[in-house]
């Protein structure tokens, strides 16, 4: 999985990831990054090296879980910063016709899009 640096995912999500291993490079590493926007918890884990990408949403008051994503097949993570909006962007499920495209929104409410891309 193509993901941005360790200190961009920082400035983002706005939270330092707890690591299985500060000596390895996060490309190697699994890394889970908690944070929250008063109305959901988040906790997002990444492991690039195999591609996977887990995201879970709980409401914040009731601790309930809202939301639950496991990925295993991520080619790429990327940040989208626009003036109305910053999101994380994946690449996920590509071949020959198809490629999946999900975008996350954080702020001020938790928003998840899912479209499935004709080449």
């Amino acid at each position: 999985m193509n993901i941005p640096e360790e200190k961009e995912l920082i400035e983002f999500l706005g939270s330092r990831p707890q690591r299985e291993s500060e000596e390895d490079s996060l490309f190697y590493d699994t890394a889970a990054f908690a944070f929250s926007n008063r109305v959901e918890d988040f906790k997002l884990t990444i492991s690039p090296f195999y591609d996977k990408f887990i995201l879970t949403v709980k409401d914040h008051a009731s601790q309930e879980i809202v939301s639950h994503i496991e990925l295993r097949s991520v080619q790429k993570l990327e940040i989208v910063n626009g003036q109305d909006y910053n999101k994380i962007r994946l690449l996920h499920g590509e071949s020959d016709i198809y490629q999946n495209v999900l975008e996350f929104t954080f702020n001020p409410r938790f928003k998840m899009m899912f479209e499935e891309q004709y080449r």
